[in-house]
């Protein structure tokens, strides 16, 4: 839910309706409450000052309300429907709750290792922003991707999960919105990274 640009707005709205919803923590919330870590993705890559500045600004652009509700987060979740167990998290954790190695677009093996320490039939992550569904006999690995950061296109990517007594259903689907006009705001903003940012998540030069 904290993202590069107007965050408060976003929090505010989703504190309205907090009761309907089911939330874990990401990285960008665990970096507004922990600080961002100098090195990500498996100590491998080196977060420049620019990135550490975008998390101070980001964070100062919050409310005191805003930050106590993302500390309540948890890192992750698991509900039950009509018998069926749903894991959800923004990406697999190891056992320090660390983030486990990063894979971009992971198979069905590398979705089964990278979740083989928790027993669920259904398991929700994104973080990779790259919408991804497999499959086994029992069990079934969903990122949605990302719902913005649309590269050079003008959609954004999201999932729905049906779930009924004798089935599961999950349909990849995109919605089209004014990217240009995100853009625009984002360099309106002017906050420390945006030109990486705008590079990064929407492919402009």
């Amino acid at each position: 839910m904290v993202g590069a640009g107007k965050s408060e707005e976003v929090i505010q709205r989703i504190l309205q309706i907090k009761e309907k919803c089911i939330y874990v923590r990401g990285n960008r919330e665990k970096y507004i409450i922990e600080g961002m870590p100098t090195i990500v993705h498996d100590e491998k890559v080196k977060v420049s000052q620019e990135q550490l500045d975008r998390n101070e600004w980001i964070k100062s652009q919050l409310s005191n309300i805003s930050k106590k509700f993302i500390k309540t987060l948890p890192n992750e979740n698991m509900i039950e429907v009509f018998n069926k167990k749903i894991y959800i998290v923004h990406y697999p954790l190891d056992n320090e709750m660390n983030f486990k190695r990063h894979i971009k677009i992971a198979n069905l093996q590398e979705n089964e290792e990278m979740f083989q320490d928790v027993n669920s039939d259904i398991y929700l992550y994104g973080h990779t922003h790259v919408a991804i569904y497999n499959k086994s006999t029992e069990k079934c690995y969903i990122n949605p991707g990302a719902l913005g950061c649309p590269g050079k296109t003008d959609e954004a990517p999201y999932g729905i999960l049906e779930i009924d007594k004798s089935k599961v259903v999950y349909r990849q689907l995109k919605v089209h919105y004014d990217v240009q006009k995100v853009i625009k705001d984002i360099k309106t903003l002017s906050f420390p990274g945006y030109k990486h940012v705008l590079k990064i998540f929407y492919g402009t030069n």
